[in-house]
């Protein structure tokens, strides 16, 4: 793949923006100390900020990233991660969640959906691999 294609390029900035975007919002500027409160090992200060540097690393990669089809595959499984871990917390702790929208709306809301948006990432990055493989394969 020669030249990036616009809505895999866009799905990268999408990713990065998804993660450093969805960090600052839910965290409030990293002011809301409760979103770390019902997942402290995945969500702690050093985790948000984990899961912000991995937001760059997609977007940083918008315009190349059919050089790296591998790393795409990388960004697909570290997506499936919390997607699995989302998909744990609410098997045991989702009876939990209209008590933690009342409590705090927001960090309800965010315990409520961010896996799903992983999920969709995870077959999002999938689908750009194997995009990018497939075409290697021809072009090789």
């Amino acid at each position: 793949m020669n030249h990036p294609h616009p809505l895999i390029s866009r799905g990268l900035l999408l990713a990065g923006a998804y993660n450093i975007l969805g960090v600052l919002v839910f965290s409030a500027g990293f002011s809301n100390a409760g979103l770390s409160e019902p997942d402290p090992e995945v969500f702690s200060t050093l985790g948000l900020f984990a899961i912000m540097l991995w937001g760059a690393a997609y977007a940083s990669i918008w315009r190349q990233y059919g050089q790296v089809p591998w790393l795409l595959l990388v960004f697909g499984v570290e997506k499936l991660l919390y997607l699995g871990n989302w998909l744990l917390w609410l098997s045991n702790n989702g009876a939990d969640l209209p008590v933690l929208f009342a409590q705090a709306p927001l960090t309800g809301m965010f315990y409520a959906v961010y896996g799903a948006g992983d999920g969709l990432f995870a077959v999002f990055f999938f689908y750009a691999a194997y995009l990018v493989l497939r075409g290697a394969k021809r072009a090789g």
